[in-house]
């Protein structure tokens, strides 16, 4: 399967452009696509090849080169949907993509892949520890018209909301569902007549929900499972359930960690499979679900659990008529922040050129790279607001909320991916994350008594409160025992969050218990042999390939890898800072130990160094997987020159994996700006932006896919990772976003912004949290806006001490008048 697309379609090779015989002509392309049967679209960098979209089998790792130009084979969107698709707010398919393509909705607290039979809870895990994995419940919004032709299916940013339409005979009937924003536990199911010629519409409908049976669960194609995956025993209760409400009791099939029985209740109302209604109306079923963990960690009965979740239907119905409304109120205040970008002049988001083949129907149709950069950024946006929200402290899992990908445990992706995607336009998401990580400190103390430590040793993946996937007993290598980094990844979180918000009352009671416990770990951790050098030994690093090369550090570790030494000073420096700040006890251990660290280091080539003894091979040698050294340059900032940046780029770059280009592109684009390497930069965002993204809902993997699977690595069949990474690509890349000690700061590269992008724009990026400007970037200039209520409340400083105000008219700085970087911080 090394040479097909994401569903095993032949790819055809086609060259063309610089360097080849044959110019990139459109109709060409056009016609050659047409004439496979397998193409489904392509993208043009010299080597063309037929790409359902971005990272298919063969393509991922060729999309790092100048792209200019995209085609898609499909039909149109419906006229009432085209605005919202240029706008690049809906991402439409017809055809629709393979099941595991479809996208998620979700609002932090339940998600779903539409459509699918499974639903889950945001911290609801079955198993105990050493086999934990998120609890599947049965989802009683999955479905599909079955009669009838599927003509579009459209995922609407701004709405959250996913929409399929269906001819039948002479009538255009619409299937929508969405999960509440503002009623967590509301999901709706509706159906509603865009036209006909009949006073009446009836059609069929096959329900995945089968809470006694379960045998719905076709999305375990996508996540390697086989059969019939039941997490969760289901009765009815024909006591409580009335005509307008079905409930079902369930108990997971397997007792917690502290031995817990943990139950749900679902109350639904279901279609029938005929279903008629009149072509001026429409139908909306409702359900809700509670759970045990609604109530924390003590012990619950099932009818407590029940009552709930009838008393959440019971509100709904009350509201049935304004659900869709302020849920979509609810959206467009989380997408007053967000990011646009504005194309060049010459070319619109849209291209007029459609190639239609009249034999089969088919239209060919361009569009540019502005419009599919527009799109990723919103759909990664999208994703990562789906799976948050700030009132439900359990984490984001890579795979997000709305699937099994990665057992749904915690890893280090949501702190250093996740969390600082989030922070400057949703401080409070950014907290909520942080919040996870203290309600984990109990049981991070847990693991840390049982290896041995002191303070919080947090668990490389993570499940409810904290618990750890693996590693039990102490004992036993690879990553789940001694990939021991996501501790200090932590305490770097903090000090972000921190350093963004100004925010004392919550470092005092949040970040001071986090950095004080981790900064006890690192204490303990570290092997203090002699009184010059410490070190920290038997240590799985960020590279997790590197017992594939030098040693079995999966099983034994190595001894000092850099980015784990590094997280640990960053925790030790700042915890005693914090502690002083507030006059608490400080450890005076702890700054001798971050002082005394072993930094691994070559002063001879100026380069950092990943572990002890450690030689890298010369490129093109894949050796590293995925960042280690090049986390000190970003996010980090640590003991970086602009010397060392570059040879540090420069010698471990080009040896870095390719297909992990979700995690490594973004942090190579951001690297190669701060060196004004503007090409190097763009084929790193080309990375971030395309590869493994699956299908017209830009559904990222980690990696390509394995040649037995439809999905990726792991069996995971979604990868919020990148979409954070991409998000940070545009925003801390190409708009030059960072925080210091200091604050909020600018520090672009002049001249240069995404591909095919006049700017970009930061909407309601939040000063200190709370006050909000807008921020534009073009090729010559910054511009900054605020509200008239915030005018003149917020200053900008150059590098030189030049001092302007932001207020609601434009502020304008060219280039050329300023000195970079400036900061944006309160008028004093």
């Amino acid at each position: 399967m090394s040479k097909t697309d994401a569903v095993g379609h032949d790819i055809a090779y086609f060259e063309c452009g610089e360097g080849y015989e044959k110019k990139c002509d459109i109709e060409v392309l056009a016609a050659h696509c047409n004439s496979n049967p397998s193409c489904q679209g392509f993208n043009t960098n010299g080597l063309l090849k037929s790409c359902t979209s971005g990272c298919d089998a063969g393509c991922c790792y060729d999309v790092t080169q100048n792209v200019d130009l995209y085609i898609r084979k499909g039909f149109l969107p419906p006229n009432d949907w085209q605005d919202d698709v240029d706008r690049g707010k809906l991402l439409f398919a017809n055809p629709e993509p393979h099941f595991c393509f479809l996208p998620a909705i979700g609002n932090g607290y339940i998600g779903t892949v539409v459509m699918s039979a499974s639903l889950f809870q945001s911290g609801l895990f079955i198993g105990k520890c050493g086999n934990i994995g998120k609890a599947r419940i049965p989802s009683p919004i999955g479905g599909s018209i079955t009669s009838g032709q599927l003509i579009a299916s459209g995922l609407h940013f701004e709405k959250a909301t996913f929409t399929r339409r269906y001819k039948l005979d002479d009538s255009i009937v619409e299937h929508r569902v969405f999960i509440s924003r503002n009623l967590k536990s509301v999901m709706v199911l509706e159906f509603s007549v865009v036209s006909s010629a009949s006073k009446n519409v009836t059609f069929s409908f096959s329900s995945t929900f089968d809470p006694l049976n379960q045998t719905h669960n076709t999305e375990t194609t996508c996540t390697g499972g086989s059969g019939v995956e039941i997490d969760i025993k289901f009765t009815f209760n024909s006591n409580l359930s009335t005509s307008s409400m079905n409930v079902y009791e369930g108990i997971l099939l397997s007792q917690d960690d502290h031995n817990r029985s943990l139950y749900i209740t679902i109350c639904t109302q279901q279609p029938n499979e005929i279903i008629t209604i009149s072509s001026s109306s429409s139908l909306q079923l409702i359900s809700t679900l509670a759970s045990s963990i609604d109530f924390g960690i003590d012990s619950i009965d099932q009818k407590t659990v029940t009552l709930e979740a009838i008393n959440r239907f019971d509100e709904a119905l009350t509201k049935r008529n304004y659900l869709f409304i302020e849920h979509v109120h609810a959206w467009q205040n989380l997408w007053k922040s967000g990011i646009d970008i504005e194309p060049i002049e010459d070319q619109s988001f849209v291209s007029s050129r459609i190639f239609l083949d009249t034999n089969n129907n088919t239209i060919i149709r361009t569009f540019s790279r502005a419009l599919d950069i527009a799109q990723h950024i919103n759909s990664s946006l999208y994703y990562l607001l789906t799976s948050s929200r700030d009132d439900w402290p359990y984490g984001i899992s890579p795979g997000g909320l709305a699937s099994q990908s990665y057992s749904g445990v915690i890893f280090m992706d949501m702190d250093w991916y996740m969390m600082p995607a989030l922070l400057p336009f949703h401080p409070s998401l950014a907290a909520n994350i942080i919040r996870f990580r203290y309600n984990s400190l109990e049981e991070s103390n847990n693991i840390a008594k049982i290896f041995g430590y002191n303070g919080s040793m947090f668990a490389w993946t993570a499940s409810y409160f904290g618990r750890p996937q693996g590693c039990c007993d102490g004992k036993g290598g690879w990553e789940n025992c001694i990939e021991q980094h996501v501790t200090g990844d932590v305490a770097v979180a903090v000090q972000m969050y921190y350093y963004a918000t100004r925010d004392r009352v919550w470092l005092e009671n949040i970040g001071w218990p986090l950095l004080r416990d981790i900064a006890r770990f690192w204490s303990s951790r570290t092997t203090k042999t002699d009184n010059i050098t410490y070190s920290i030994n038997g240590i799985m690093p960020v590279d997790e390939w590197c017992d594939n090369t030098q040693s079995k550090c999966g099983d034994i570790g190595v001894n000092n890898a850099i980015q784990t030494n590094a997280v640990a000073v960053v925790s030790l420096i700042f915890a005693t800072e914090v502690g002083n700040m507030f006059g608490f006890d400080v450890d005076p251990e702890w700054i001798q130990t971050a002082k005394k660290l072993k930094i691994n280091f070559n002063a001879t080539t100026q380069t950092h160094i990943q572990w002890d003894n450690a030689v890298p091979p010369s490129s093109p040698h894949t050796y590293v997987c995925p960042e280690d050294v090049l986390f000190l340059t970003y996010p980090m900032n640590f003991n970086v020159t602009p010397e060392i940046i570059r040879n540090d780029a420069e010698t471990f770059i080009p040896i870095t994996c390719e297909e992990n280009a979700g995690m490594t592109g973004p942090i190579h684009a951001i690297i190669w700006l701060m060196l004004n390497e503007t090409l190097k930069a763009e084929g790193e965002f080309n990375r971030s932006l395309q590869a493994c993204t699956y299908g017209e809902f830009h559904v990222r993997n980690e990696v390509d896919i394995h040649p037995d699977i439809i999905g990726g690595h792991g069996f995971n069949s979604h990868f919020l990772t990148g979409d954070g990474g991409f998000i940070q690509a545009v925003m801390m890349g190409y708009a030059g976003l960072r925080y210091d000690k200091k604050g909020l700061l600018f520090n672009p590269l002049p001249g240069s912004i995404t591909p095919s992008t006049k700017s970009i724009r930061l909407r309601n990026i939040l000063v200190h949290g709370t006050y909000p400007f807008d921020y534009i970037i073009d090729q010559t200039s910054m511009n900054f806006i605020t509200s008239d209520i915030n005018s003149n409340i917020l200053c900008i400083t150059d590098n030189r001490d030049n001092q302007w105000q932001i207020t609601s008219h434009q502020l304008k700085l060219n280039f050329e008048d300023i000195y970079l970087p400036i900061r944006v911080d309160l008028c004093i």
